[in-house]
């Protein structure tokens, strides 16, 4: 028997009671087929045994006997498993890993019957597998595919080096640069080293690039090394990389790679050291001196009309907020256009704390989907509504973060640098030692970070952190950052819905005693739309896209599914009311809310976004909601 077996014949007889074979497969995280299989190895097994295995369809599993009889048995098949060669038995995390490494990377050609023969799983649980996969890497045009008995991933170099970074920066727990014990898991150490050696800590073009982007860079630094060690290479010229620091990337992408070349034994194309340069210049890896690429200046300055029009106010400091779009828009499309991932740390935090200004950051920005053929990303968009935030409240005295350290010399400036880069553009920073601390005006300060100082007293909120500026440090950096510098702004008003009251229709709100699952919500509305005429065609394919790309749902119980504003045609609010929650991600959802804005609508969307937050914002509130009999009584509600 192999550890799952051993460890299902431990459960099995330590309750004694038939186990239905579906929360079986659960714990083991296997399909109810591999159970069955699992315990017809048990059956056999136990026939030399005082025990008796009984399956009962409908009812499950259970094994019968003494206890001390199955105590006896436990104990004979858990040495008798010690002392046999181990089983290569993985987790499904574990099994993905191997089954992106060994197809997308390798590009192997494996078989259902030697992958189901090696992990002692059905075929069922491997093809659940695949999907999973296939559900992570869809935004990089690749797909591992089956033909009844084999699993092949073919493509365009493109997009199997796309998927296969896109796999492993998002499998990834920590997303820490330089994690040699994850990156083992896909690559062999020579690999590795002979990459991680280039993104040495002490490089000065590498303290510069935000720890987001190198933990991204190194995956698909990676990647392409890997892939071209197995014989796999670009072969098509690219178009020209059209960002004011496509020489200096250029020039980089070529000393880089002839450097992993000569390491590794390996010669890289002309065509790689293309694409090698266009990642780097979609990360950001250039000097900030080189001029922004000036071509993007009319499509920033409707970003900010956009955003100005759905705030219903002009932004102060204008010019400031430019800078920052320019140098942050055109490295994002360039980096979606070729399917690469960053990951923003304070994600979660602003998606929390700010899900309106996030809802219409993402309105604002949508139409460079269709402009520039990309998707975008929550990620993405989180590190727009971080310079948005920013530019809606200057009138707000901005809190500036004090930094004081306990030594001087080169190691000061490293932190300080790390430090710049890891927190949001546009913070303001302040710097010192601990014998100047007591002479500082802490009247606009919001953060004090000690590197090296053993304590403080002070009404400012005040971390410590390490000279080394470790992962560790970076998130307790984040987290309070988000938690004095990002706050919500509270209110006492009284609740109230100008807007929506205005917008909501009796005929758009539907109750429904049982919808099966997340997917049936969404065509169910997408349905209602289209057959009412409100809506393009490329309305429903444009709504479920979003909901793939990250969570539209908030932890009050509440999804707040979106379409691209190009796709609408009529303003309206659509309100579907389940008697019985949906899993939506995570969460159980209650009540489904669509608000359909199409572009010549855009001054309203500010105030019924703010409307539709304030009246399922919390728990409490939506499980009102949800006690509501009829239209009438929630239109009670809206209207009061």
């Amino acid at each position: 028997m192999n550890k799952r077996q051993v460890d299902l014949l431990i459960n099995l007889s330590s309750s004694g009671k038939f186990i239905p074979a579906k929360d079986l497969a659960d714990s083991f995280h296997v399909s109810t087929k591999t159970i069955y299989k699992d315990a017809d190895t048990l059956l056999n097994t136990l026939k030399s045994t005082s025990l008796k295995l009984d399956v009962k369809r409908g009812l499950g599993i259970r094994i019968q006997g003494t206890i001390s009889d199955r105590e006896r048995v436990i104990r004979k098949f858990m040495d008798a498993s010690e002392q046999e060669t181990p089983v290569e038995e993985f987790c499904p995390r574990q099994r993905r890993i191997a089954l992106v490494k060994e197809i997308i990377l390798d590009g192997k050609q494996l078989t259902l019957k030697e992958l189901s023969e090696r992990w002692w799983i059905s075929k069922t649980s491997i093809l659940n597998d695949v999907d999973r996969i296939n559900a992570t890497i869809e935004s990089a045009s690749l797909q591992i595919r089956s033909n009844g008995s084999e699993l092949i991933a073919s493509g365009e170099e493109v997009n199997i080096q796309t998927a296969a970074a896109t796999f492993i920066v998002n499998a990834s727990d920590s997303r820490k640069a330089g994690d040699v014990t994850y990156f083992s898991l896909f690559f062999p150490e020579k690999v590795v080293q002979s990459v991680l050696t280039i993104f040495d800590p002490d490089k000065p073009w590498y303290v510069e690039l935000p720890s987001y982007y190198k933990f991204a860079l190194q995956v698909i630094s990676l990647v392409q090394t890997q892939r071209a060690c197995s014989g796999f290479h670009f072969t098509d010229q690219l178009q020209a990389i059209d960002t004011g620091s496509a020489e200096e990337s250029a020039r980089a992408s070529e000393t880089i790679l002839n450097r992993i070349g000569q390491t590794l034994h390996l010669q890289f194309t002309t065509a790689d050291k293309e694409w090698f340069a266009r990642n780097l210049s979609a990360y950001r890896m250039s000097n900030d001196s080189v001029p922004a690429d000036q071509s993007y200046k009319p499509v920033i300055d409707e970003l900010i009309a956009r955003m100005e029009d759905v705030q219903g106010m002009p932004f102060l400091n204008k010019a400031h907020l430019e800078k920052q779009l320019m140098y942050h828009i055109p490295a994002m499309i360039l980096r979606l256009k070729q399917g690469l991932i960053v990951k923003n740390p304070l994600f979660k935090d602003i998606k929390t704390q700010y899900p309106a200004l996030f809802g219409m950051t993402w309105y604002a920005i949508s139409f460079l989907e269709e402009r520039y053929q990309i998707t975008l990303s929550d990620d993405e968009v989180s590190f727009i509504t971080i310079y948005f935030h920013v530019a809606i409240n200057q009138k707000i005295p901005i809190r500036r973060v004090l930094v004081i350290f306990n030594q001087h010399g080169q190691l000061r400036d490293y932190v300080m640098g790390q430090i710049k880069h890891l927190l949001p553009d546009g913070t303001l920073f302040l710097k010192t030692n601990f014998t100047a601390f007591q002479s500082i005006d802490l009247s606009d300060v919001g953060l004090i970070v000690g590197v090296n100082i053993p304590g403080l007293v002070s009404k400012v909120p005040f971390i410590r952190i390490s000279p080394l500026f470790d992962a560790n440090d970076q998130e307790k950096l984040l987290k309070a950052y988000a938690s004095y510098l990002i706050r919500p702004q509270t209110s006492n008003e009284e609740q109230h819905y100008p807007v929506l009251s205005k917008l909501v229709n009796p005929n758009l709100i539907f109750w429904k005693d049982s919808v099966k699952d997340r997917k049936e919500a969404l065509q169910f509305l997408i349905k209602v739309l289209e057959n009412s005429g409100g809506v393009t065609d490329g309305f429903g394919k444009s709504l479920l896209r979003r909901e793939r790309l990250g969570p539209t749902e908030i932890e009050s119980g509440v999804a707040l599914p979106h379409a691209a504003p190009e796709t609408v045609k009529c303003l309206s609010v659509v309100f579907l009311m389940l008697n019985k929650p949906v899993k939506w991600n995570n969460t159980n959802v209650f009540v489904v809310i669509l608000a359909c804005v199409p572009n010549d609508s855009i001054a309203i969307y500010h105030d019924l976004v703010l409307d539709i937050y304030r009246l399922v914002e919390n728990k409490t509130r939506v499980q009102m909601i949800v006690g509501l009999q009829d239209t009438e009584d929630l239109l009670d509600l809206i209207n009061s």
